[in-house]
């Protein structure tokens, strides 16, 4: 790793990087630390809509840089058991999270069984999932509730193709007849090839970050689902308004995530047009933080198997980069109540409803620790 190190690139756990990163936690929390006595702002003061436009943009370049690395790649790194692209959970608290001694694979296994847990999941459903990655929901959903048949969708040749061998493979949760998958976009597949009012249930797990016109997702959703359905989304977002986080052209998110943003907490839960909001929830970001720094780890715990048959130099300094910033300029500044992750649960509307429901006593939709 001596060339890496020559080039600038300094691994996780390394003092030059433990370094960088500290000052970057420090300068990012004196920032956001200055937002936190501004009134809140919206979008529209902006002049910023959720309901123009294309239902996502930059999909192909998405692919292309991004999850259509090889798998070899992301096998070196996420969890062993459900190959999971997203957030695991460690705790409701900071200090939960930092304390914790759970595993990557615990961490996403317990991710699992918080959203089905607030996505009310009775176990007899017809679900479709929208973004599907490597299929860890599906995994996970198959394997611990008998009753469900999934329909999945990724645009990802990648993740197809994982997939589909996992489909063929007798011993994997896959392989049990109850998932379909589609590759494709979702945004221009056929209500035919979709499935029009047949689905209970509706995932969108790390999806939404990819999301332009929020209108035109919320109804494409709606027209899957069968009266009172639900439907439920886990996706990072942002406690202050930043709306240079609507632009990946004026941040760094445009160079790892095509057209990505970070959507405000509030922003989501007021897409009533055509669900009500049953419940919400803000998780805390350490826990993104915590997922991000494992990722770290292992990736360098794996660079001499990445480092050359599959990654060249400039790859590993763009995915060093890549962890680095995510999880020390959005997810550790503050204890992580800047940036985490938005847990919504939504229920189609029927004739005549025209009222959100809110969470018990009005609450502000803030998790605590007995939503572990």
């Amino acid at each position: 790793m001596e060339r890496l190190s020559q080039a600038g690139i300094h691994g996780h756990g390394s003092e030059e990087l433990r370094l960088y990163e500290s000052r970057l936690c420090r300068y990012f929390a004196r920032e956001y630390g200055r937002l936190e006595d501004h009134p809140e702002r919206r979008l529209r003061d902006y002049g910023i809509s959720t309901r123009e436009g294309p239902m996502w943009q930059e999909t192909e370049a998405l692919m292309s840089q991004h999850y259509d690395e090889r798998p070899e790649f992301f096998q070196a790194f996420l969890d062993t058991r459900y190959l999971a692209y997203s957030m695991a959970y460690y705790g409701a608290t900071p200090a939960a999270v930092v304390h914790s001694d759970r595993s990557l694979e615990a961490a996403q296994q317990a991710k699992f069984e918080l959203i089905c847990q607030r996505a009310r999941l009775r176990g007899d459903e017809r679900i479709f999932s929208i973004g599907c990655g490597f299929a860890p929901l599906e995994t996970f959903l198959l394997e611990n509730y008998p009753g469900v048949q999934v329909v999945s969708i990724t645009p990802s040749q990648v993740q197809a193709d994982y997939i589909r061998t996992r489909m063929q493979d007798a011993v994997h949760p896959l392989s049990c007849g109850r998932i379909r998958l589609i590759q494709g976009d979702f945004a221009t597949a056929t209500a035919s090839d979709l499935g029009r009012e047949r689905y209970d249930l509706v995932f969108a797990v790390g999806m939404f970050e990819h999301v332009n016109n929020l209108h035109s997702a919320f109804h494409r959703i709606a027209t899957l689902l069968r009266a009172n359905g639900r439907c439920f989304l886990h996706l990072i977002v942002s406690q202050p308004l930043f709306p240079q986080y609507l632009d990946a052209r004026r941040t760094l998110i445009g160079r790892y995530f095509p057209g990505g943003r970070v959507w405000p907490f509030r922003e989501i839960r007021e897409q009533t047009e055509f669900f009500d909001l049953v419940d919400c929830w803000f998780v805390n970001g350490l826990n993104y933080w915590r997922t991000l720094d494992e990722w770290h780890r292992r990736f360098w715990a794996h660079m001499d198997q990445l480092y050359g048959p599959v990654l060249s130099l400039e790859g590993v300094r763009h995915w060093n980069d890549y962890f680095s910033l995510c999880k020390t300029v959005l997810f550790a500044p503050l204890e992580g109540r800047v940036y985490g992750n938005g847990h919504y649960l939504f229920r189609k509307k029927t004739n005549g409803s025209d009222s959100a429901i809110r969470g018990p006593q009005g609450q502000d939709c803030i998790e605590t620790p007995e939503g572990e």
